[in-house]
């Protein structure tokens, strides 16, 4: 059976009137001034879809960098890291004199999930924008069975873990709770790098496991930092991330293991 154009159309507009943005449209459009109207409703759906990117899918970076003979000889102490968030634009549309709506909700955000971050700037990098914080980390020398903080990353390292990475449950939980705020489990999904300089004058054998070393992925394998080569950067992987979040720590350079014969 043929059916009418007409009919196809009433069907279609019916649809239409159960979709959230019609009924945003019809709101507005239904003011004396048509024009004025329209802008109105281009700009309140314009802020769903700036808020929507702003609060889900935000890769967040957390970075640091340490020497072999901190890890080796040093002492607990705090270091020095940066943490950089991907936001939808530096500039605010209507004033770029004032930060974006992405970078007020970031400078919100990162301070309420980890402890005495420090906003710099906002930079673009091709067609990405970033949020870059200053943020603490704790080089954890103490072989006391807790973390030398618990509000802040850290670096574990004693004769019997060589690098480890400790998350607090106060991060966690800021996580968790920032999350559910963005109603997406995939919101501010976190990213470890440490940068690792092999300042001994001499060549070190090291073992990894479930990380990246200078972006090449390894289950668990015996690496060595030779002499002069300059620094490698060691990324966690989603399962080191997350086991050191659901565990508190996640082993990722460890002492040489093994050779095992095939």
């Amino acid at each position: 059976m043929r059916i009418d154009m007409k009919d196809k159309i009433n069907r279609k507009l019916k649809r239409d009137r159960e979709n959230v943005f019609y009924k945003i449209f019809k709101r507005h459009f239904q003011e004396t001034d048509h024009q004025e109207s329209k802008m109105k409703a281009y700009k309140v759906i314009s802020t769903i879809i700036v808020a929507t990117i702003i609060l889900t899918g935000c890769k967040v970076t957390v970075s640091t960098e340490v020497s072999l003979k901190d890890i080796l000889y040093g002492e607990t102490r705090t270091i020095t890291g940066d943490l950089h968030v991907e936001v939808a634009g530096c500039s605010s549309h209507e004033d770029s004199r004032k930060p974006s709506a992405s970078i007020q909700k970031a400078q919100q955000t990162i301070p309420s999930i980890f402890a005495d971050a420090e906003y710099l700037e906002c930079f673009s990098q091709g067609f990405k924008s970033f949020a870059h914080f200053k943020v603490p980390f704790f080089l954890d020398k103490d072989k006391d069975g807790k973390l030398a903080s618990e509000k802040h990353i850290n670096i574990l390292s004693n004769k019997d873990t060589l690098l480890w990475v400790g998350i607090p449950t106060a991060i966690k939980e800021n996580l968790e709770r920032a999350r559910s705020n963005s109603y997406g489990s995939n919101a501010l999904d976190l990213s470890i790098n440490i940068k690792v300089n092999n300042d001994t004058g001499k060549d070190f054998p090291f073992a990894v496991v479930a990380s990246y070393v200078d972006g090449k992925p390894y289950v668990f394998g015996n690496l060595t930092s030779t002499k002069g080569k300059g620094p490698f950067v060691v990324t966690l992987s989603d399962v080191s991330v997350s086991d050191a979040l659901e565990n508190g720590v996640a082993m990722v350079l460890n002492w040489d293991f093994p050779e095992v014969e095939q």
